[in-house]
Parts: structure tokens; C-alpha cells; sequence
């Protein structure tokens, strides 16, 4: 297999945790007495997913391994799981009328 394809696949695992952990973050907040989301979880969401990426890029420029492909790898990560996430509350939200 080729190194720039491991990169990308580890950032993307790597990414899909951060994605989980923002999703806890957001249930919890949901679940939560005020039943909505504020602000600041929106802030930390963000400034995780923004750690993350920062953080494998960083990482990558210092590997020899073609920068696109983790990124991209990172970038998939983070926003496949979420949009699956986001689906699975709307659809609980619709049963829910």
C-alpha cells in the first residue's frame, strides 16, 4: 500500500473519533434540561474539529508523505460521521412529533 493512502485512511479514523467525540458533545447538550444548543458548543465543536485538522497538518509536514491526502483523509473524517449524526437526530427529532 502506499504511505500517502495509510496517511489519509489514519486521518481519516482519526477523524471520524473527533467527529464522535463532537457528537457526545452535541447529545449531551441536546439531552441536556435546556433541549438546545448553545453557542459555546458550538465554539468547542469547532475548535476541536480546527485542533484536529491544525494538528495533522503540522504532523504531516514533517512525514514524507504527499500533504493532500491526510488532509483530505482528516477533512472526510470529520464531516462524514457528522452528516450521518445529524441524520440520525433528525429523523429521532421527526418520530418525536
Amino acid at each position: 500500500m502506499s504511505s500517502n493512502f495509510i496517511a489519509a485512511l489514519i486521518a481519516f479514523l482519526g477523524g471520524s473519533v473527533i467527529s464522535v467525540i463532537n457528537a457526545v458533545i452535541t447529545a449531551k447538550q441536546i439531552n441536556s434540561e435546556t433541549h438546545s444548543i448553545s453557542g459555546n458548543t458550538m465554539i468547542l465543536r469547532q475548535v476541536i474539529s480546527f485542533a484536529y485538522l491544525a494538528g495533522v497538518y503540522f504532523l504531516v509536514r514533517r512525514m514524507p508523505v504527499n500533504m493532500y491526502w491526510p488532509l483530505i483523509g482528516a477533512a472526510a473524517g470529520l464531516t462524514i460521521p457528522a452528516v450521518l449524526f445529524a441524520l440520525t437526530i433528525a429523523k429521532q427529532m421527526k418520530g418525536d412529533d
